[in-house]
């Protein structure tokens, strides 16, 4: 006999007599404690059998009609709580979102990014992000020397601010400053009071106006006027604060401008070919053995220095000469050894 026909004899024994006892199942049919405990768990649970202090079993057998509208109340008693509870939730959540959501908004609103598309408007955000500096410019300028036009509407920009007290520090790749028109240009700027160093490489363009504000290059849009040419314009301490701490990284490992009558000219760091034990290399030779010794390729290393890939081969066959090597990857072991790549 399985639980479910122990459970049935049971219940039809207490159909039969309300004054049953467990010894009649436990005793007279053999039934073990744990049978019969097995049996009268299913009808309790079932709500065919109810406790009850007025039968000798302390248990009461119920229809089989009202043990279900027994079941049936206490799941709807049930269900009543917990549409209760999710009601009680949704009004909290309701009471949160009214009194937290406008200080969260807040929040946002202080983070703003702006993406702007094409020369017209990118110099636009560049002249408003200029009149808007009360303290300190910081720019970065990677990739080859701009055209003189450009160059030249920076310059007026930057005159205006250094007019309004305004602090101005930038770092410009030392290959695109050893061209005449941008040489030219960064001694004029130095002598309106900016701060201009040079640098061999440099991570992205970047310009940051006070605390509040950074401006770096986007992705270029298709078919967007004046070339495709994008800036991102944030506004956001959070932000503009890290921006800060890469051109302060940058600004320390730079070289401040040589403004003597010669400035630019040694830039290649290239001499009549020879053995000399007095040369050291310059800092773009320092920068080139490092991104060889990072497995760079010409192209690669020419796109970092902003110059052409034939002056980066160039460097490099100077580098061989000077060391008496005869590959790069021999020129990088000599480096090496001589304390080069030390600093």
């Amino acid at each position: 006999m399985d639980a479910r026909a122990r459970a049935q004899d049971l219940y039809r024994t207490a159909l039969d007599d309300a004054g049953w006892r467990p010894e009649v199942l436990t005793g007279d049919r053999g039934w073990t404690g744990t049978e019969f405990a097995d049996a009268l768990h299913l009808l309790s649970r079932l709500g065919l059998f109810v406790p009850s202090s007025d039968t000798r079993s302390g248990w009461t057998a119920l229809a089989p009609d009202t043990a279900l509208r027994n079941l049936l109340l206490e799941e709807e008693q049930h269900t009543g709580a917990l549409l209760a509870a999710v009601q009680q939730t949704r009004s909290a959540l309701a009471q949160v979102v009214a009194d937290f959501q406008p200080v969260h908004a807040r929040e946002l609103s202080s983070v703003q990014m702006e993406v702007v598309t094409g020369a017209a408007n990118v110099s636009a955000a560049l002249e408003d992000a200029s009149q808007r500096a009360e303290g300190e410019v910081l720019s970065l300028h990677p990739g080859r020397a701009l055209p003189a036009g450009m160059v030249e509407a920076g310059l007026e920009r930057d005159r205006l601010a250094l007019g309004r007290g305004v602090r101005i520090r930038t770092v410009h790749l030392a290959s695109a400053a050893a061209v005449p028109h941008m040489t030219a240009y960064l001694r004029r700027l130095n002598a309106a009071g900016a701060q201009v160093r040079t640098a061999h490489t440099l991570p992205l363009r970047l310009i940051v106006v006070d605390h509040s504000l950074a401006i770096v290059p986007a992705p270029p849009v298709e078919g967007a006027e004046g070339g495709g040419l994008a800036a991102v314009v944030l506004r956001s301490e959070t932000l503009v604060g890290v921006l800060r701490g890469i051109f302060e990284h940058c600004w320390a490992g730079s070289a401040v401008l040589d403004t003597g009558p010669a400035a630019g000219g040694s830039g290649g760091g290239g001499t009549a070919a020879g053995a000399d034990s007095d040369w050291q290399p310059t800092g773009r030779h320092r920068e080139l053995l490092r991104m060889l010794a990072g497995g760079l390729t010409d192209e690669a290393m020419a796109r970092k220095l902003g110059v052409s890939e034939r002056t980066v081969r160039r460097l490099v066959s100077e580098l061989t000469e000077r060391l008496g090597a005869a590959s790069r990857f021999q020129a990088g072991v000599c480096a090496v050894r001589l304390g080069w790549l030390d600093d």
